[in-house]
């Protein structure tokens, strides 16, 4: 590849024993061209405008932009409350803009107060960024546009704001609404974004071995009201979210909205995050969640704040909230848990099978950590699960130890089927993240549980693997991903 250097002045500078000249960072990019490695020297560079790609990479000959140890882009900016929950589009500042572009990879880089985005991508494919470390902004990572696909993040590094745990009430971040349903603009709207946020993209994105942590929300991928009549999978398609730690995220580390298909969320570590997975209002289905780990050792918010009970799964509220249309599973997962598993809501077609679901013993705990009389379920006047055909919920396998468990499925008919009551802590020590079992509870299968994929194939559990995600001492892998198949799954009847 053709090496060129950047610096923050575009001097001469002594590099790998020779004095050799240098560009700017906008003169690089702005000359870039296939077979390219911009290599940036230590230094400190400020931004003011946008860094935009003119033109692309080739299959073979990407453009590559790699910053050597202390490189530091500071974009300087201030939050922009303009932008919440919302697309920044490309008139607002991002550090890098990709627009209309292909095959260009970004890595080993640290980008500050890049408000609201450090990335913005649009309708722009096979784009990877590796080893990035992110503070600051309502967006790490953004894309826009039926043509993005092919997005790949890999071991960054995102910090938005470490006051908001404690220090900020949810509802000084959500929006709220006033009787008449106008818009109250809260003062921290700023921060409700997310490590990669979407608006109306394909899908083939990867999000692996990333550490997202004191944000409010980790993957949330949302469909446009002009887009929502499309046919299923055509946005938010094939997102695989494997091997990453989230931390302390106030609202929910995977938020897809809308619709979504073909979503894997596997082996990831959860470590006091508010709701892990978020199906309310969402069509779609062949969701995945598999050898995750989720533990606590504190609660959001300051005094006052209502909205730090959380949950393992959040649900639609029924009615006229859109449900799933296919199957999904949660399967040999690991929750030690100060929050209920369902609040409230309804689903269908999901299978919770063979996960160890241990709630902590609050009188062992400080005081306020968590309820001491928490409930697995809520209220079931406002949690619906049927095992009605054709989506039938299914709760088979699974270890609990919560005292009402298995009473707690008295109200839903047909749902609960070998369970596995525990008393007592089923890990461990699940405060201290000791995430095997005790050796009462490890016990394996007599059957294997068969799981529909995306493409109409069928896999297997392994039935000699014990509750949890772990067995002998190791995470189990799961499945392999495999793509959605969009011809069988538009092949299926739809509800």
């Amino acid at each position: 590849m053709e090496v060129v250097y950047v610096s923050n002045d575009g001097q001469d500078h002594w590099i790998d024993a020779k004095m050799r000249s240098t560009k700017t960072l906008g003169e690089a990019i702005c000359a870039s061209r296939p077979g390219q490695l911009i290599r940036l020297i230590a230094g400190t560079y400020e931004i003011d405008q946008p860094l935009v790609f003119p033109r692309s990479g080739e299959p073979c000959q990407p453009i590559i932009l790699r910053g050597e140890t202390g490189v530091i882009i500071n974009a300087g900016k201030e939050p922009d409350p303009s932008v919440s929950a919302s697309n920044p589009g490309r008139d607002r500042f991002a550090v890098f803009q990709f627009i209309d572009v292909k095959h260009i990879r970004i890595e080993h880089l640290r980008i500050m107060r890049a408000w609201p985005s450090a990335v913005y991508i649009e309708n722009s494919r096979d784009l990877s960024f590796k080893d990035i470390d992110i503070f600051e902004g309502t967006y790490a990572f953004y894309a826009n546009g039926v043509r993005t696909e092919g997005i790949k993040v890999t071991e960054c590094r995102w910090v938005q704001d470490t006051s908001m745990w404690r220090s900020i009430r949810w509802d000084e971040i959500h929006d709220g609404k006033d009787d008449e349903g106008n818009v109250i603009e809260v003062a921290f709207r700023y921060l409700n974004g997310a490590f990669f946020g979407s608006d109306d993209i394909a899908g083939d994105v990867e999000i692996r071995h990333n550490d997202i942590r004191d944000c409010y929300n980790g993957i949330r991928m949302d469909v446009s009201n002009d887009n929502l009549s499309a046919p299923i999978g055509t946005y938010n398609r094939d997102v695989r979210i494997f091997d990453n730690r989230f931390s302390f995220i106030r609202d929910n580390p995977v938020e897809p909205e809308a619709t979504a298909i073909g979503w894997w969320i596997g082996r990831n570590r959860f470590y006091n995050c508010h709701k892990l997975f978020s199906q309310d209002g969402v069509r779609g289905g062949f969701w995945y969640y598999f050898a995750n780990i989720c533990r606590f050792d504190s609660r959001p918010g300051p005094d006052g704040d209502e909205n730090n009970g959380g949950a393992v799964f959040k649900l639609g509220n029924g009615g006229d909230i859109p449900q799933p249309d296919y199957v999904s599973a949660c399967f040999h997962n690991s929750f030690y848990l100060r929050q209920k598993y369902i609040k409230k809501g309804t689903t269908r077609g999901l299978t919770n099978a063979r996960n160890a679901i241990e709630h902590a013993d609050p009188a062992a705990l400080p005081p306020e950590l968590m309820p001491l009389d928490q409930t697995f379920f809520g209220d079931a006047a406002k949690l619906h699960l049927s095992s009605a055909s054709p989506l039938p919920v299914s709760f088979t396998g699974d270890l609990a130890n919560h005292p009402t468990y298995p009473e707690v499925f008295d109200p839903y008919v047909g749902v609960l089927s070998d369970p596995r009551a525990a008393t007592g802590p089923l890990f461990v020590d699940g405060l201290a993240g000791e995430f095997d079992l005790h050796d009462a509870y490890q016990v394996s299968y007599d059957t294997s549980l068969d799981v529909l994929l995306p493409d109409g194939s069928i896999w297997s559990t392994n039935k000699d693997h014990w509750p949890g995600a772990i067995t002998d001492g190791t995470v189990i892998s799961g499945p392999e991903y495999v793509p959605v198949d969009l011809d069988y799954v538009r092949s299926l009847p739809i509800l």
